[in-house]
C-alpha cells in the first residue's frame, strides 16, 4: 500500500515540526545550562581550581561602600602640602640656595609622599583582604 503525496508530506511535516520544536527546546536548554554552569565548565576544561560565585545585592552594596571609603580616604590623603608648581620651582634650584622655608616645604613634601605610599600599600592590602573575604563568602 502506498501513501499519497499529500499524506506523506503531511507526515513528514509533522515529524519535522516536532523535530524543529524539540531542537529549539534542547538548544535553549543547553544554552541555559552553559550560562548556569559556565564557571564549572571552565574549571573542568582548563583545570582552574578557584571556585567562582556571583555576589548578592547586599554583598555588592557592601563592596561598593568599601570602595567609596577607600576613594574618600585617598582623596583626603592625596592633597599635597604645597602646590606641584612651587615644589618644582624649589627643586629646580640648587639645594644650597634654598631659603629656610623652602627647605622646610620640601621636607614636608618628602614626608607626605612617603606617607601616601604607605597608605597606598595599606589600602591595597585592605582591598585584597576584602576581596578574599568576598570570595570565601564571609561578611565584610
Amino acid at each position: 500500500m502506498s501513501q499519497s503525496a499529500s499524506q506523506a508530506s503531511a507526515g513528514n511535516l509533522l515529524d519535522s515540526y516536532d523535530f524543529n520544536q524539540n531542537y529549539d527546546y534542547l538548544k535553549k536548554l543547553i544554552q541555559d545550562l552553559k550560562v548556569e554552569n559556565g564557571n564549572s565548565l571552565k574549571k573542568e576544561l582548563f583545570g582552574e581550581d578557584e571556585s567562582s560565585r556571583t555576589l548578592t545585592k547586599k554583598e555588592m552594596k557592601q563592596l561598593f561602600k568599601f570602595f567609596r571609603k577607600i576613594e574618600a580616604h585617598y582623596a583626603q590623603c592625596s592633597m599635597a602640602p604645597i602646590p606641584d608648581e612651587l615644589e618644582q620651582s624649589i627643586r629646580a634650584k640648587d639645594a644650597q640656595d634654598w631659603l629656610p622655608w623652602e627647605k622646610e616645604a620640601i621636607e614636608k613634601v618628602d614626608i607626605w609622599k612617603e606617607a601616601v605610599l604607605e597608605r597606598r600599600r595599606t589600602a591595597g592590602k585592605m582591598l585584597d583582604d576584602v576581596l578574599d573575604k568576598v570570595k570565601r563568602g564571609e561578611s565584610i
